[in-house]
């Protein structure tokens, strides 16, 4: 059975990212896209740390929060991804690139 990830990806400050696996699923994908769509309305981003404005986008399984501050916008996003392999858990092993689990 396939092993996803429900990841965002925080716009920190300055241009740089921060990936954080927030759920891992075994089982279908829409299995993840489910836990997905569960997680994101009440996901509080790091930054900012007052949001005076937030609005949500989707495109297709995929999200996006803009949230306003104060002085900056920040944004995040979110999706589903297929876990491959983990270097520290061999038994999460799918298979190699480009072959179907």
């Amino acid at each position: 059975m396939a092993r996803w990830a429900v990841v965002v990806e925080e716009n920190m400050a300055n241009g740089i990212w921060s990936p954080r696996v927030l759920a891992e699923i075994e089982g279908t994908r829409e299995d993840a896209v489910a836990e997905l769509k569960r997680i994101v309305p009440d996901f509080t981003p790091t930054h900012p740390m007052t949001a005076k404005q937030r609005t949500l986008y989707r495109d297709g399984d995929r999200y996006l929060l803009v949230s306003r501050g104060a002085m900056h916008t920040y944004h995040c996003v979110f999706r589903v991804w297929e876990m491959l392999w983990d270097s520290k858990r061999p038994e999460v092993q799918a298979g190699r690139l480009g072959e179907d689990a």
